[in-house]
Parts: C-alpha cells; sequence; structure tokens
C-alpha cells in the first residue's frame, strides 16, 4: 500500500474520532458558550414596555393547574382563539424561566408574570405552584381539566413516555451542536434575534416561526436546576392514582368559591370558557378544538406538524455538526502537521548538532592518526 493511501487513511479516521471525543466532553460538561443560556433569566421579559407592567400583584384570568395529558394544550390553545395572552409549558419554559422557579418568592413570581402581562398560565409542570399563584393573583379563574386516572395514566405511558422519549433523545442530539462550538452566541450578538424575543417576551409563535423555535428549542429551562422539575409537581406524581387524584382534590380545597371550573377536554364546549370570562357569547356551543392525535409520531405538536421553519430549523441545528466537524477536522489537521514540523525541526538540529561536535572531534582524530603515521615513518636508531 502506497504511504499517500495510508495516511489518507489515517485522517478519515482520526477526524470523526477527535470530534466524537470534543463532542462528549461538551456535552458532558454542558458546555455554555459566554453563559448565552444561563444570561436569558436576566432578560426575559424586561423591555421598557414590559417594565410599565410590572406589579407586586399579577392579572392573570385563568390559571391551568392541571398535570399534562389531562387537556390543558387544548384548553391553552383556546384560550388564544379567545384573545388571551396564554403560556403554556413551552412558552415559560422558554420566554419566563422565572416562573418556574422552585421555592419562588411571591413578589417575585408575581413582577415576572405581570412584567410578561401573562392573562393566562399553565403551571405544568409546577403544578404545586398552584399556591403560590393564587395568593398574587386576586381576580384569577382557575380551570381544572379533567380526566379519569386509567385513561390518563394509559395516555402519559403510550405517548409521553414512549413517544415522548424517542423525540427528546433525537432533538438532544441534534441541539448538542451548540455546546461545541458557540455558533448561536455569535450570530446573537451580531444580530440580537434572540435577545429582542427574551426582552418582549411573547407566547411563542404559533405556527411555529424559525426563530421562535430555535429560541424554545436551543434554550428551554424545562430541566435547568432552579426548576427541580424532578422532585416537585408532575412528576412528584410518578404515575400514582393516589397522587393523582389528590392532586385534583387539592385544585378543589385550594380555588376559593365561585372561580373554580371543571372541564372534561373530550366534551367542554366554546359556551363554558365564555361564561367563565365573562365574554359575551360569539361561538355557541361547539365544541373546543383537539390539539392532538393519538396519531402523531412524536408527542412535540411542533415535530408532528412538519412545518417548513421547522424543518429549516432542524436543517441549521444539523448544518452546526457538519461546521462543528469542519472545524475539528481542521484543528487536528493543524495539530498533527504542527508536531510533525517540530519534530522535522528537532531532528534538523539534532543533525546540525551533531555535525558540529562530530567536526571537531574527527579533525583531531585525523591529527593523531597523521602523528602516529608520522612516528612509524621515522627510521629507528641504531642500537648503542
Amino acid at each position: 500500500m502506497a504511504c499517500g493511501d495510508r495516511s489518507g487513511i489515517i485522517w478519515l479516521f482520526c477526524g470523526p474520532l477527535f470530534y466524537v471525543r470534543w463532542w462528549s466532553a461538551a456535552k458532558r460538561e454542558n458546555w455554555d458558550w459566554f453563559h448565552w443560556r444561563a444570561g436569558s433569566l436576566e432578560l426575559e421579559c424586561r423591555s421598557p414596555a414590559n417594565a410599565f407592567y410590572e406589579s407586586n400583584a399579577t392579572d392573570l384570568k385563568v390559571i391551568l393547574p392541571s398535570v399534562g395529558h389531562t387537556g390543558t394544550t387544548c384548553l391553552a390553545n383556546a384560550l388564544r382563539e379567545l384573545g388571551l395572552r396564554t403560556y403554556h409549558v413551552d412558552d415559560h419554559s422558554t420566554m419566563a424561566k422565572s416562573v418556574m422557579t422552585d421555592g419562588a418568592d411571591p413578589v417575585s413570581w408575581a413582577n415576572t408574570v405581570s412584567r410578561c402581562r401573562m392573562d393566562a398560565l399553565s403551571l405544568e409542570p409546577v403544578v404545586d405552584a398552584l399556591p403560590l399563584a393564587l395568593s398574587v393573583s386576586p381576580k384569577v379563574k382557575v380551570v381544572l381539566t379533567w380526566r379519569d386516572y386509567p385513561s390518563w395514566l394509559a395516555s402519559m405511558q403510550s405517548t409521553g413516555l414512549l413517544k415522548g422519549q424517542r423525540a427528546i433523545y433525537v432533538m438532544d442530539l441534534l441541539v448538542s451542536a451548540y455546546h461545541v462550538m458557540p455558533w448561536v452566541p455569535l450570530a446573537d450578538h451580531w444580530t440580537g434575534v434572540f435577545v429582542r424575543r427574551w426582552l418582549e417576551g411573547r407566547p411563542l409563535a404559533r405556527p411555529p416561526e424559525l426563530f421562535s423555535w430555535l429560541c424554545r428549542t436551543l434554550c428551554n429551562g424545562y430541566t435547568w436546576p432552579h426548576a427541580n422539575v424532578i422532585g416537585r409537581g408532575t412528576m412528584k406524581i410518578m404515575g400514582e392514582e393516589e397522587a393523582y387524584l389528590a392532586h385534583v382534590d387539592e385544585i378543589r380545597r385550594l380555588t376559593p368559591p365561585g372561580r373554580l371550573l371543571e372541564v372534561d377536554v373530550r366534551t367542554a364546549t366554546w359556551r363554558e370558557l365564555e361564561e367563565l370570562l365573562g365574554l359575551r357569547p360569539a361561538r355557541g356551543g361547539g365544541r373546543l378544538p383537539n390539539s392532538r392525535s393519538s396519531l402523531g409520531r412524536t408527542n412535540d405538536p411542533w415535530l408532528d406538524s412538519r412545518s417548513p421553519q421547522v424543518l429549516l430549523g432542524i436543517c441549521l441545528l444539523s448544518s452546526m455538526h457538519a461546521a462543528n466537524y469542519c472545524v475539528a477536522a481542521l484543528l487536528c489537521r493543524t495539530a498533527v502537521l504542527l508536531c510533525a514540523g517540530l519534530c522535522s525541526c528537532w531532528c534538523g538540529l539534532t543533525l546540525a548538532l551533531l555535525r558540529a561536535v562530530s567536526c571537531p572531534v574527527l579533525v583531531f582524530l585525523g591529527l593523531c592518526s597523521c602523528r602516529r603515521r608520522a612516528l612509524a615513518d621515522l627510521p629507528e636508531e641504531p642500537p648503542a
């Protein structure tokens, strides 16, 4: 095999191995270039226009305190159609992450909600924040989305666990490109495309819009330490019937009289919502639109929508991996060539040093050899 063929095979494996090691370290250490993601907590809803609305009490009209897979997404979409500025889990975990803080101070929590001008808020997955929300929301109505335990558990196991975990795994691989190189923070620094969205704090665009979806994908605080979702709320129920029913009972006990509406989204109507909110009847007794389908391939309505904006976002995330690999391969090749150059220089210096040392030695040895020959050529003196 020719030398060139061997070097080509070495480069073929060297680049990918180097990138995999680099990518693994960045993902394991959760590199956050320039604290771009962590810094979003200090920017959310802090535009000058939003600062005017900051208050120690919220203007929330509706709270959805139920756990996931009971119809909270359906109800949130219905409230949006009625004109309410509604935040579901993807919205507040991206644009108002402070709302999810475990043990949040009531004043700071109310400041965030009022500054973001929230009209309706779904507490999922931090459903244990209902007492806090009620304490700073004097006019809020509570909508309990009800589902019997067997059907809720079946939905959780088939859709939430199986399909959800599959989508999370794939998206996690794509998003991990962010940790390797600071393409996103640099683009945001030059364009401000994400910072503007955090400052405005608006709910995510529906239907999906490219940078809104990328913001939700790259900087979602659902699992961040400040929220502690593993030890509270929905996760604490752990699919147990007793805990699920106790949560439903707690909502009923905590909600002040006359401010609770219990609905089954499979039979709920527009008239029920309009009466709760005191709106003029405009949609009749039609049922609320179903926003999810059991035929969906994932538990992510954004991915199931197959929107061109989402597909473009996936392509951009994939291209970051390609760009990262090119940089890794370039660095690897540069390092190898540098080492080879240093070795070559070292070998050249060593050879020059050997020559510098050997020349005087050879001259001295040559002189010694000449002297021995001269002494050998002298005639012998006759004996006395």
